[in-house]
C-alpha cells in the first residue's frame, strides 16, 4: 500500500546548501551590520558608557535574530542525532542571546555588551562559548585519544596564554581602578576568558577544519577574534583617565556579531574529488601554542623591569610551561612511535615492491636487484658464474579462459611454490617475472649440465597434478630457456639470453628445456627485422603480399575443381620470401590477421572472375580465435560478390580438439562456406573428430602419397583406402596433396581418391595470371574500410 504524499517523512529543503537564502541572509547581516556601524559612529555615549541608541540595539538584534534561523536550517539538514542535538542546544543559547539584545532595543539604558543587570551579562557571556560549540560540531573527530590529547593541550597552552595577556593589559588595570558598581574585575575577567579560551579553540579546530567548512570555520574564528578585541577596548573604556567614545569596542561587536551570523548561514563546500584534503606548505597550526608564547613573554619582561609581576602572571606562566612541557614529552613519545611505524612501513613497502603478491616470490624488480648484486660482487673480483633459468607455462591462458581467474590465480601459487622448492634444492632463487613467467636463478652455478638438469628437475615439477578448491585436477607443463655466464657483467642480458633459448624452447614443441646458444641471438634479431618489415609492408595496404593460387583438379578427368590460395612476400631487398619464413612472425605478433584478410579478399575476387571455381584459404589458429572472423567472412563474401559454397576454409585437424575452434567453424558452415582439414592424418585429432564436421574436405597429407609409387608404399595405399571408405560413409570429401608425378597419380585415382592437388597437376601463379590462363574475366578486388580492432 502507498503511503500518502502528506504522511511521508518530511525532507527540509537544503536551506543552508542551495537556493537563494543564504545569499538573502548575507545580504541582509551585511546592511544592518553596515547602519549598525554607522549609527555607532554617530551615536553619543549615554550616562552607562554606551551608546545608547535604539537603533543601533535594534539592528543588533535583528542580525542575532538571523543567525537564530541559520542555526534553525543547520540543525534541520543535521546528518545524526548528537548533531541535531547539539544544534538544538546552540539555538535555545542563541535565542535567549536575541532576546537579550531585543530587550536592550526596548530600553538602550539598561546597557549593552559588558555592562548592564546581571542575567544579561550572563546569556552575553555566553556568545563565546555558544559560538565554541558550534565550531566543534563542524569539526572532523579526533583519530584516536593521542590526537585528541594533543589539541587538548594545545587549547589550553593557547587560553593560558590569552588570559596571561587579558590579566595584564585590561583586567589587572580594572582591579586597581576600583571601579566596582559599573564593571567588577570578576565580571571583566570572566569575559576575557571566555573570549581567549573561544578564541583558541576556534584556531585548532580551523587548523584541523575539512575543505567543505573551513570558510564557515575560518569566518566565525574571525568573528571570535573581532569578540576578543571588542571586549578589550571596552574595559580599556573604562580605565581611569580621558575616556575615549565607546565607538571602536561596538564596532567590534557588530563585527563580531556578523561574522558569526554568516558562518551560521554559509553553506557547505562540496567535496572536491580532484584534490587530495590535506594541507601543503609549511604546518602553521603544530606553532601556534608557541606563537602565542611570544607576546606572553614580552608581558612578563616589560613586567619584570617595571617591578610588578603578580601571583595570576607567574601561575598562568607556569601553567604554560607545565602544559607545554607535557605537549613536548608527549611528543616525543609520540614521535618515536611513529618512527618506529615508519620504519615498518619502509621495510614492508620494500618487501612489497620486491616481491609477488600472489605468490609471494620475488618479482622483476627485486630479480634486478639481485643481479645488481651480483654483478657489483664481480665488478670487485669476487664475482661467481651464475646460471638463469627462464620458465614459461605452456597454454596458461586456456586455463583462464576455461575454469576462471580464481583458479587460474590458485594454479600459479602452486606453481611459484614448486618452483621456489626446486630451486632451493641447488641454492637458488625463484622469482615470477611477469604473468605465467618465472625465473630461477642459481649462483655459482657454472656448468652446462648442472644448469640443465636444474632445469628439467624444475620442469618435472610443474608436471605433477595441481588439486583445485573444487576437487578437480589440472595438469600444466613449462618450456625453459638456460642461460650461462661466467662472470656476471649485465643483467638484463643474462635474462634476455634465457628468455631467447625458452622461445626457442617453445618453437620446438613446448615442455622442453632448450640452452642458449649465439645463433639464437642471431635468429632472433632476424625474426625481429622480419616482424618489423612485415608491419612495415602491411600498412602500406600489403601490395608487397601476393598471393598465389595453385589449382585442384578433379583426377577423373583432369578438370579444374578449385584452387587454393597461397601468400608471398616480394620482399624490395630479397625477393620472393616463401611462407615458412614469415608466417611463423606473423603467427606469433598477431599480423596474421591482417594478413589473412588481404590474402581472403584477393582469393574471393579470384574466384569470382573464374566461373565455378571453389577457392580454398588457410587458417592458422590465431585467425580462428579472432572475434571478427565469421563477420570478416561474411563481409567479404558480400563485398566481393562470392556466393559462399564457392568459399573453402582450410583448417588443421590439430585445432579441432578445441571446442571453440569447432564452434567457430559451425558459425562459418551456418554462412554456407565449406570446410576443409588440412594436413589429415599427421596432427594430434582422432577419426571420430570426422564427424563433429559434417560435409567437410578432407586433404590427406603429401607424407602419404610420396612414396605410393615405392617399394615402401603398401602401409600408405592402405590408409588411403581405408580413410577414402570412412570419408564415403561420412559424406565427405577426398583431396590427395603432394602429387608431383604421373604414378602418384594413377595410384591415388585408382584407391578412390576424386581430387588432388601437387606440381604434377598445376604449380601456383600469381591470382591474376591464374584466372587469365583458366580464361576468366578481369580479376577486380573490392576493397572494404579498415575495421578498428
Amino acid at each position: 500500500m502507498s503511503v500518502p504524499a502528506e504522511r511521508r517523512a518530511w525532507s527540509p529543503p537544503d536551506l543552508a546548501s542551495s537556493g537563494p537564502w543564504p545569499a538573502v541572509a548575507t545580504a541582509a547581516i551585511v546592511l544592518l551590520a553596515l547602519a549598525a556601524a554607522v549609527m555607532a559612529v554617530l551615536g553619543t555615549d549615554g550616562p552607562s558608557g554606551l551608546v545608547e541608541d535604539r537603533g543601533l540595539r535594534v539592528a543588533e538584534a535583528v542580525v542575532a535574530g538571523i543567525a537564530v534561523l541559520g542555526v534553525a536550517h543547520r540543525r534541520a539538514l543535521a546528518r545524526s542525532p548528537r548533531e541535531r542535538l547539539a544544534w538544538l542546544a546552540i539555538g535555545v543559547l542563541a535565542t535567549a542571546v536575541c532576546a537579550t539584545l531585543a530587550a536592550f532595543a526596548v530600553d538602550p539604558s539598561m546597557g549593552g555588551r559588558l555592562y548592564g543587570p546581571f542575567p544579561t551579562t550572563v546569556l552575553q557571556m555566553a556568545i563565546a562559548p555558544l559560538a565554541v560549540a558550534g565550531l566543534l560540531v563542524l569539526e572532523r573527530p579526533v583519530r584516536d585519544r593521542a590526537q585528541g590529547l594533543r589539541v587538548a593541550t594545545d587549547g589550553i597552552a593557547i587560553a593560558c596564554s590569552t588570559c596571561v595577556l587579558g590579566w595584564y593589559v585590561a583586567v589587572r588595570p580594572l582591579r586597581d581602578a576600583g571601579l566596582g558598581a559599573d564593571l567588577t574585575a570578576t565580571a571583566a575577567m570572566a569575559y576575557v576568558v571566555l573570549d581567549a579560551v573561544a578564541f583558541a579553540l576556534g584556531l585548532l579546530v580551523l587548523s584541523r577544519a575539512s575543505f567543505p567548512t573551513r570558510r564557515t570555520i575560518a569566518l566565525a574564528v574571525a568573528g571570535l577574534g573581532l569578540l576578543l578585541l571588542a571586549d578589550v577596548a571596552r574595559i580599556v573604556h573604562y580605565l581611569p583617565g580621558p575616556r575615549s567614545a565607546s565607538a571602536l569596542s561596538e564596532l567590534g561587536w557588530i563585527a563580531a556579531l556578523a561574522c558569526l551570523a554568516v558562518a551560521a548561514w554559509m553553506p557547505r563546500r562540496p567535496l572536491r574529488l580532484d584534490r587530495d584534503d590535506v594541507q601543503e606548505g609549511w604546518p602553521w597550526w603544530l606553532t601556534l601554542p608557541y606563537t602565542f608564547l611570544i607576546p606572553v613573554a614580552v608581558v612578563l619582561v616589560v613586567a619584570a623591569r617595571r617591578g610588578d609581576v603578580d601571583e595570576p602572571m607567574v601561575l598562568g606562566a607556569a601553567a604554560i610551561i607545565a602544559v607545554l612541557g607535557f605537549r613536548h614529552v608527549f611528543a616525543v613519545r609520540e614521535n618515536e612511535a611513529l618512527t618506529a611505524r615508519l620504519r615498518r612501513s619502509v621495510d614492508e613497502l620494500a618487501h612489497r615492491a620486491e616481491h609477488d603478491e600472489l605468490t609471494g616470490l620475488l618479482n622483476r624488480g627485486g630479480l634486478v636487484d639481485r643481479l645488481d648484486r651480483l654483478r657489483t660482487e664481480s665488478g670487485t673480483g669476487d664475482g661467481q658464474p651464475l646460471a638463469l633459468v627462464f620458465v614459461d607455462i605452456d597454454r596458461f591462458k586456456g586455463i583462464n579462459d576455461t575454469l576462471g581467474h580464481a583458479a587460474g590465480d590458485a594454479v600459479l601459487r602452486t606453481i611459484g611454490t614448486r618452483l621456489e622448492a626446486a630451486a632451493a634444492r641447488d641454492d637458488g632463487l625463484a622469482v615470477r617475472f611477469a604473468g605465467d613467467e618465472f625465473v630461477l636463478l642459481f649462483p655459482g652455478m657454472g656448468a652446462e649440465t648442472e644448469a640443465l638438469r636444474a632445469a628439467q628437475d624444475a620442469l618435472d615439477d610443474l608436471e605433477r597434478p595441481i588439486v583445485l578448491a573444487d576437487g578437480g585436477e589440472v595438469v600444466v607443463t613449462g618450456s625453459a630457456g638456460v642461460a650461462l655466464s661466467p662472470r656476471l657483467l649485465d643483467g638484463e642480458t643474462i635474462v634476455r639470453e634465457a628468455d631467447l633459448a625458452m622461445f626457442e624452447a617453445k618453437s620446438g614443441g613446448r615442455a622442453r628445456v632448450e640452452l642458449f646458444e649465439e645463433d639464437l641471438r642471431a635468429r632472433s634479431e632476424e625474426r625481429m627485422r622480419t616482424e618489423q618489415e612485415m608491419r612495415r609492408a602491411l600498412q602500406d595496404c600489403g601490395s608487397a603480399f601476393e598471393v598465389h593460387l595453385q589449382p585442384l583438379a578433379l583426377l577423373d578427368g583432369d578438370r579444374l575443381w578449385g584452387a587454393e590460395a597461397l601468400v608471398r612476400w616480394r620482399h624490395p631487398e630479397h625477393g620472393m620470401v616463401l611462407p615458412g619464413r614469415f608466417l611463423p612472425v606473423a603467427e606469433e605478433s598477431g599480423m596474421i590477421v591482417p594478413l589473412g584478410e588481404h590474402v581472403l579478399a584477393e582469393a574471393c575476387a579470384a574466384a569470382v572472375a573464374v566461373p565455378g571455381l571453389i577457392v580454398s584459404v588457410n587458417l592458422s589458429p590465431r585467425q580462428i580465435h579472432d572475434p571478427l572472423l565469421v563477420a570478416t567472412v561474411r563481409e567479404q563474401l558480400e563485398l566481393q560478390g562470392l556466393p559462399a559454397g564457392r568459399l573453402c576454409l582450410e583448417v588443421t585437424e590439430d585445432v579441432l580438439v578445441d571446442d571453440r575452434t569447432v564452434a567457430v567453424l559451425e558459425d562459418l558452415q551456418a554462412l554456407g562456406v565449406r570446410v576443409a582439414i588440412d594436413d589429415f592424418g599427421i596432427g594430434a585429432s582422432s577419426l571420430r573428430q570426422l564427424r563433429r564436421i559434417p560435409g567437410a574436405v578432407v586433404k590427406i597429407d603429401r607424407s602419404f602419397t610420396e612414396r605410393l609409387d615405392g617399394p615402401h608404399g603398401g602401409d600408405d595405399r592402405v590408409l588411403i583406402t581405408a580413410l577414402v571408405a570412412i570419408a564415403a560413409q561420412l559424406e565427405l570429401e577426398i583431396v590427395a596433396e603432394g602429387i608431383e608425378r604421373q604414378s602418384q597419380l594413377e595410384i591415388v585415382r585408382d584407391l578412390g581418391v576424386t581430387i588432388g592437388q601437387g606440381w604434377h597437376l598445376g604449380v601456383p601463379q600469381r591470382s591474376a595470371a591464374f584466372v587469365t590462363a583458366h580464361g576468366g574475366r578481369p580479376l577486380v578486388r573490392r576493397v572494404a574500410e579498415r575495421r578498428k580492432r
